[in-house]
């Protein structure tokens, strides 16, 4: 079986030196809403055969070995030597202990920035803000079945039909990840791939 924990395959962080550490899309989503049907990680190269089958296996070990599973994160983020990581260009925060998990890697690379777009809320709600690393950035994501629990004091990501929609005072994540996830606090991010006329906005 074949595992890829930390992704180089996405373009747009790529350019600006992010790794990412990916498991599927909607399986791995338990608190997806309306995103489900504009979806970015269904369409484009993270929908290819491989592609699915790598995200699929990752969620398979980490299900079934959740140890083994953290390990490796550990050592493929070692092994890409990025100072700044992503969790989840596809896929979510699928679990508390994933998040605890989360939290650990944090922990063990110090000096490491990791970040996350989630509608997990509730999740993040029983760990507590207040328990989570400073290199660990929480980012809501609006479109999910919680988006009622989202607190607008913490940074937060909306979808935008066009960049034009976008709030002059917010940060624009359409073409450049890199200040969502180091200092942005109200991020918009215009609807793009295959399925983004299924945005209604």
């Amino acid at each position: 079986m074949k595992f890829n924990l930390m992704s180089m395959s996405n373009a747009k962080l790529d350019k600006d030196g992010i790794c990412s550490i990916n498991l599927p899309p909607k399986l791995s989503c338990p608190f997806a809403g309306e995103c489900k049907a504009y979806c970015f990680a269904c369409t484009g190269p993270q929908s290819w055969r491989g592609a699915k089958q790598i995200r699929l296996n990752n969620l398979e070990l980490w299900e079934n070995n959740p140890e083994q599973y953290e390990k490796f994160v550990i050592e493929d983020i070692h092994k890409a030597g990025r100072l700044v990581n992503r969790w989840n260009d596809s896929g979510d925060i699928v679990s508390t202990e994933y998040l605890k998990m989360m939290i650990r890697v944090a922990n063990h690379y110090p000096d490491r920035h990791f970040y996350t777009y989630t509608k997990s809320i509730p999740f993040i709600l029983k760990i507590g803000w207040e328990n989570l690393p400073s290199n660990l950035k929480i980012i809501q994501s609006y479109g999910g079945t919680a988006d009622h629990l989202i607190d607008e004091s913490k940074p937060f990501a909306k979808i935008f039909k066009t960049e034009e929609e976008i709030p002059k005072d917010w940060t624009n994540a359409t073409h450049s990840d890199l200040e969502a996830a180091t200092s942005g606090t109200k991020i918009g991010i215009m609807a793009h791939g295959a399925r983004k006329s299924k945005f209604k906005g």
